[in-house]
């Protein structure tokens, strides 16, 4: 492709020295270097790309988007829908457990004493790390950062040490531990009482009768959950931990 095949991405409030993405007419974003431009994507175990919906990178996994795009115009509408649904107050510290690009720890570092980021994959904090929109992520004092599993980190954390729990997991193929009642079970002991846990379920399968909130509801009451309601636009359960003098 020639240097007419590609536009430049606009990114309010950066300087020109840090705006050096671009996108091609299938929303793929290149950065622009000596001999040309390269994509920003990474192979290692699987395939890590960026696309850009509406001028904001959206991460992909093998061609899979990791993004709930459905009802959004971009990423970050998401994310600021839900950080908005769960009512995040200047005193509360949330577990955010699929950090992705960072935008939903972002959004809750908005209002937030403090977000703990977990992201499994150090490819996609190396493709974070170039994009301005992700600057923040990496830069704020309020959010930790935990390159790890979030399967195994969670056992790590202190009982009753978060106000919410963001969960946003990629696909039940992709992490089933990631929907299971141990999982569940851990969320609970580290949500305090009243704390609220919002669990992105998504909507494949859907076409062949299968209802994966369903099964997600079950297991949720399993480990004590209250439901709150399933958030039909984001296809995620928000539940809260119910305070054990109010039982």
């Amino acid at each position: 492709m020639g240097e007419k095949d590609f536009k430049d991405i606009p990114y309010p409030n950066i300087s020109i020295m840090e705006h050096k993405l671009f996108t091609d007419e299938k929303g793929r974003i290149y950065r622009k270097t000596p001999e040309g431009y390269e994509r920003l994507s990474i192979f290692t175990d699987h395939y890590y790309s960026l696309r850009s919906v509406d001028g904001i990178p959206m991460l992909e996994i093998d061609g899979v988007r990791m993004h709930l795009i459905k009802h959004f115009k971009t990423p970050k509408e998401y994310a600021e829908t839900i950080c908005k649904e769960l009512k995040i107050k200047g005193n509360h510290k949330v577990l955010d457990t699929c950090g992705g690009l960072g935008y939903t720890a972002i959004e809750a570092s908005k209002k937030a004493k403090k977000v703990v980021s977990i992201e499994k994959n150090k490819e996609v904090l190396d493709l974070g790390k170039q994009s301005p929109h992700s600057k923040e992520y990496f830069q704020s004092k309020k959010i930790e950062i935990i390159n790890g599993d979030s399967g195994e980190i969670v056992k790590e954390l202190n009982s009753n040490e978060f106000d919410r729990v963001i969960h946003d997991p990629p696909r039940l193929n992709f992490a089933p531990y990631l929907y299971s009642k141990e999982f569940y079970s851990e969320i609970y002991r580290i949500l305090k009482p009243n704390g609220l846990f919002y669990h992105y379920v998504g909507f494949v399968g859907r076409g062949k009768g299968i209802k994966i909130e369903e099964n997600v509801e079950r297991r949720l009451k399993e480990v004590g959950f209250k439901i709150i309601k399933y958030y039909e636009k984001c296809y995620g359960w928000i539940v809260k931990k119910v305070d054990s003098s109010q039982k």
